[in-house]
């Protein structure tokens, strides 16, 4: 659980619209992350977009008081090809620090699913673990390529289930639709599709957990969607979720974009 809320601070970060497919497009952007309206981190990505493939590097790191009492940075590398109906992810590494903990996740993707997986440390399992199966890994995404989405429409985006899988957790993630809305951000705009997330641990974590019974039970994010011009791919534009300690919301300060 611990690598899938650290992918989803970069969720927003991932890509922004208005990247033609025509020819590959580098993307720089940074992002605000904030709990309770207070500022705890930033985040900056670099996105390269190609006729049929995406790249994304990005790091975070935590301010203010989370800085003084809980120093958290990391960075996460994505790479994937983009079909003509879905995403095809094909290498997920996150690396993350926060506080003495320090964990390094490799996903490899083949064949519409996980092929191998790398955990640095472990994963500590006890006697409660709930094993993640060869059937589970199956059409699974790791959590920044999930948010991706190929839709023809806006109203196609939402009313599905992501299979989600960060290293550890086999997670589904359900996406119902709760609006459309007018966006613009850096001089370019269009209309957004907002979904409801909701989260269905489905294995590989220990049974009776209150974390995860708090994510099934009241777990939730509210994620913009617009389309990146020319793809036929939605992406987020921003994010709010709610969390134990409080609403997280992560949203644009900055956006760069240059061919190359």
């Amino acid at each position: 659980m611990r690598r899938t809320l650290a992918a989803a601070l970069f969720l927003c970060a991932a890509l922004h619209p208005g990247i033609s497919r025509a020819e590959t497009t580098v993307y720089r952007s940074d992002y605000a992350i904030t709990v309770l309206g207070l500022p705890v981190g930033t985040s900056r990505f670099e996105t390269e977009i190609g006729p049929d493939r995406y790249r994304m590097t990005g790091s975070m790191s935590a301010k203010g008081l989370l800085a003084m009492f809980q120093p958290t940075s990391g960075s996460v590398t994505v790479a994937g090809q983009i079909a003509a109906d879905r995403i095809e992810a094909r290498k997920f590494t996150l690396n993350y620090t926060s506080g003495d903990e320090k964990q390094l996740t490799e996903i490899g993707f083949a064949r519409g699913g996980v092929a191998s997986t790398v955990n640095e440390p472990k994963v500590k399992k006890r006697e409660d673990w709930i094993e993640v199966t060869a059937a589970q890994l199956k059409g699974a995404i790791d959590p920044i390529s999930a948010l991706l989405i190929p839709a023809n429409a806006p109203g196609e985006v939402c009313d599905r289930t992501i299979r989600v899988f960060d290293g550890a957790m086999r997670l589904d993630v359900k996406l119902t639709f709760l609006r459309i809305v007018p966006w613009s951000v850096g001089g370019r705009s269009g209309d957004a599709v907002t979904c409801r997330a909701t989260f269905k641990p489905v294995s590989g974590y220990h049974e009776g957990r209150k974390e995860i019974a708090w994510l099934r039970d009241h777990g939730r994010a509210d994620i913009a969607f617009a389309t990146i011009e020319g793809t036929g791919v939605y992406a987020p534009l921003r994010a709010t979720a709610s969390t134990q300690i409080g609403p997280v919301r992560v949203y644009a300060t900055r956006f760069e974009i240059s061919a190359k």
